[in-house]
């Protein structure tokens, strides 16, 4: 078995069809939303509209991070309807220093807390006295296996 060299267990996908925060290496002082995806439907003559059965996997890569004093720093992956005019969190990680940060999403699990979810994104919340995040987030891909 060979050795790969990176500390990341997920690899940067530059689709922007997987893309929830960009990689553009602009620091994020403020709480923000990132890029909504419309998860995948099945279509077919037993269903209609229903959301793929895959389990996947959100990675986000934190490239900077300042924790100098009492800065905080929570990223929440909501679903919900196109529009978001409802969502609920299904996934939710609190930044403690830079590094590869995985949210596994079940889409089984996603539709039995929000039956009319339809989109994916990512949601920060972020205080302190200066805070400020250097990160970008994707869709890694479907879990083999499941």
């Amino acid at each position: 078995m060979s050795k790969m060299k990176s500390k990341f267990k997920y690899m940067y996908d530059a689709a922007p069809a997987s893309e929830l925060i960009a990689k553009d290496g602009v620091a994020k002082t403020a709480s923000f939303d990132g890029t909504a995806k419309v998860l995948d439907v099945l279509e077919g003559y037993w269903t209609s509209g229903e959301l793929a059965d895959d389990v996947f996997a959100v990675a986000i890569n934190v490239t900077a991070v300042d924790l100098t004093a009492d800065e905080t720093y929570v990223l929440e992956l909501e679903a919900g309807p196109v529009g978001f005019a409802t969502s609920v969190v299904v996934g939710q990680v609190t930044i403690a220093g830079t590094g590869q940060y995985v949210i596994l999403v079940d889409a089984d699990t996603v539709k039995a807390q929000k039956a009319d979810a339809a989109a994916i994104r990512l949601a920060g919340t972020i205080g302190g006295t200066t805070p400020s995040i250097t990160l970008h987030a994707w869709i890694a891909g479907r879990i083999v296996g499941h």
